[in-house]
C-alpha cells in the first residue's frame, strides 16, 4: 500500500510522523511525502493545533486532501494536536476523514492507516490518546451506526504522549540534521497556551532509548542531532526526580563520530549552572542556546504565569554570556498580551537592547481558546500588536546585522548541507544557525566539499541574517 504522509506544525511532530513511518514501512508499506499530483491509497495528515495561523494551515490541508479524496478514493487519517483539540468540528466540516486519532498513538494509528480495525470507531482502552476509525464512512453516511466509544476520558485531558520502548523510525528526506525528542507534553501552567490540552503532562523518554535512538540517527547519516522537546530542561524529573539533563548531553556527546547536538526550548528558571557546564566541556554541542523568554516585563511574566523574577532571569543570561563568550542566544517574545502597557512593552525593549539576542523571533499574541489568558481584561488590539511586533523586530534586525558584520574575518567550521548545482558553491551552517529557523552561511569552494562534512571557513561577507564564508581548504592538484 503507497502511504503520503504530510508534516505540520513543530519538529516534534515530525519525529512522530518518523516514527509512524517506521512501523508502517516495518509492515511493508510504501511510504512517500504526499503529493496530490499523484495521489497514495492513503494519505494522513499530522497536525498542528497550537494557534490560529497554525489551524488554518492544518485546515487548508485537509480541505485539500478532501478534494482529492471525492475525486481519487485516497483514504484520508487526520491526526495530532489539532484532531486532540477538535474531534467534533473535524468531523462535521470533513465528512470525508476515514479515521482519526489524538497525539501519541503511533501503533494504533498505524493500524488505522493499514485499515486492520473493522469497527466504525476505533474507541481508546489505553488510558491515553483518543483515537477513532471510521473505516472509510463519514458520520452522515449512515446514521443509524451507534458510535461506540466512552467521550469523558478524552475531554478530560486524558493525551499523553509517552514512548516506553524502542519504536523504530524512518525519515523521508536525506536532510543531514534531525530530531531527537527527548520528552512530550508540558507541566507548565502558562496562561496563553493550549499545549497541555492538547499534550498531556510531562513524560520523559528513558534514556536508555535516547542514547539507542541517536546512534541510529547518526548512522542513518545525521550530523546534526537537535534536541527538541515542550521543555528540555524538564528531562527526567518525571522519571528520577531530578534535571536529568547535563547527564543526558554528556552521554550524547561521547557518542562516537562527528556530529553536532543543538538545544531547543531552555526553560529559562532551569538554565543550570551543571547544564552550563556540561555545554562548556563538551565541543560536539553547539554554542546555541534557545531560551524562549515570552517577555521581559515582571508584571507581564507574572500573568503569563512565567518566571517573573526579572532580575533572576537576566543574571541566568549574564551568566553565560560570561562563561560562554561565543554562544549564540536565541529567544521568541509575545507582545500584545492582555493588559500590555507602554511601559511594559519599553521594559522588553530595553532589555533586548542590553542583552542582545543574535536571534530573535517575536510574535503577537494569539487568543486561544480554553487558556486563562482568553478570558482577561483588556485586550490589545491587532494594530497595536503589530506596531509593537514590528518596532521590536526593527531593534532585532539592527542588532542581527551588527553582529553579522562583526563575524567578517572571523574562521567558523561550518556543516555542509547541501550545493549549488554547476557552480563552486556550497549552503551550510555554523553554530549560530539552526536549520530552518535562522540564516546560512554561504560557502565558497573551489575544492568539492562533501555534504555532511564540517568544513573550516573564513567569514567574508554578510548582511542581516546570512554569511558568506571561502573554504579553508586546498584546492585539489
Amino acid at each position: 500500500m503507497r502511504i503520503g504522509m504530510v508534516t505540520l506544525g513543530c519538529d516534534k511532530n515530525t519525529v512522530d510522523n518518523e516514527y509512524l513511518t517506521g512501523l508502517l514501512s516495518r509492515d511493508g508499506h510504501t511510504l512517500e511525502i504526499a503529493n496530490p499530483a499523484n495521489p497514495p491509497d492513503v494519505v494522513v495528515i499530522t497536525t498542528c493545533g497550537f494557534i490560529q495561523a497554525a489551524r488554518n494551515q492544518s485546515l487548508a490541508a485537509i480541505g485539500e486532501w478532501a478534494a482529492v479524496r471525492r475525486e481519487h478514493g485516497t483514504r484520508l487519517g487526520v491526526i495530532g494536536c489539532l484532531a486532540q483539540k477538535s474531534r467534533e468540528d473535524l468531523l462535521r466540516e470533513y465528512p470525508e476523514i476515514d479515521f482519526l486519532a489524538g497525539v501519541g498513538e503511533f501503533q494504533r494509528v498505524a493500524r488505522l492507516v493499514a485499515g486492520e480495525s473493522r469497527s466504525r470507531f476505533l474507541p481508546e482502552t489505553s488510558g491515553a490518546a483518543g483515537s477513532w476509525n471510521l473505516g472509510g464512512q463519514s458520520p452522515a453516511a449512515a446514521p443509524d451506526i451507534d458510535i461506540e466509544f466512552d467521550d469523558r476520558e478524552f475531554a478530560a485531558g486524558a493525551p499523553r504522549v509517552v514512548v516506553p520502548t524502542t519504536l523504530p523510525r524512518k525519515r523521508l528526506d536525506n536532510r543531514v540534521h534531525g530530531f531527537l525528542k527527548i520528552s512530550d507534553g508540558c507541566n507548565h501552567t502558562c496562561t496563553f497556551c493550549s499545549i497541555p490540552l492538547m499534550k498531556g503532562v510531562y513524560s520523559s523518554v528513558p534514556k536508555n532509548l535516547l542514547l539507542d535512538e541517536a546512534r541510529r540517527l547518526l548512522d542513518d547519516g545525521i550530523r546534526e542531532i537537535n534536541i527538541v522537546a515542550q521543555d528540555i530542561t524538564k528531562y527526567g524529573l518525571d522519571l528520577e526526580k531530578r534535571f536529568m539533563l547535563p547527564e543526558l548531553l554528556d552521554e550524547l556527546a561521547s557518542l562516537d563520530g562527528d556530529f553536532w547536538i543543538r538545544l531547543f526550548y531552555l526553560y529559562p528558571s532551569t538554565v543550570t549552572t551543571d547544564l552550563i557546564d556540561v555545554i562548556k566541556r563538551h565541543p560536539k554541542i553547539a554554542r546555541y542556546l534557545d531560551i524562549p523568554l515570552q517577555h521581559l516585563d515582571p508584571a507581564v511574566l507574572k500573568r503569563m504565569r512565567r518566571p517573573h523574577d526579572q532580575e533572576r532571569t537576566m543574571e541566568m543570561l549574564r551568566r553565560i554570556r560570561r562563561e560562554l563568550p561565543e554562544a549564540t542566544l536565541r529567544t521568541t517574545f509575545i507582545v500584545g498580551f492582555p493588559g500590555e502597557t507602554p511601559a511594559e512593552f519599553k521594559t522588553l525593549t530595553e532589555a533586548v537592547k542590553e542583552i542582545r539576542f543574535e536571534r530573535m523571533g517575536v510574535f503577537t499574541y494569539s487568543r486561544e481558546p480554553g487558556t486563562p489568558a482568553a478570558d482577561m481584561p483588556n485586550h490589545v488590539t491587532e494594530k497595536v500588536k503589530a506596531r509593537r511586533r514590528d518596532k521590536l523586530m526593527k531593534l532585532q534586525s539592527k542588532i542581527s546585522a551588527e553582529w553579522a558584520s562583526e563575524q567578517v574575518g572571523t574562521e567558523r567550521e561550518v556543516l555542509v548541507e547541501s550545493a549549488v548545482a554547476g557552480k563552486p558553491w556550497y549552503v551550510g551552517r555554523s553554530h549560530s544557525e539552526a536549520a530552518e529557523i535562522d540564516g546560512v552561511v554561504r560557502v565558497y569552494s573551489e575544492t568539492p566539499l562533501r555534504i555532511g562534512s564540517f568544513v573550516p571557513t573564513r567569514i567574508v561577507e554578510a548582511d542581516t541574517y546570512d554569511l558568506t564564508a571561502e573554504a579553508l581548504v586546498q584546492p585539489p592538484e
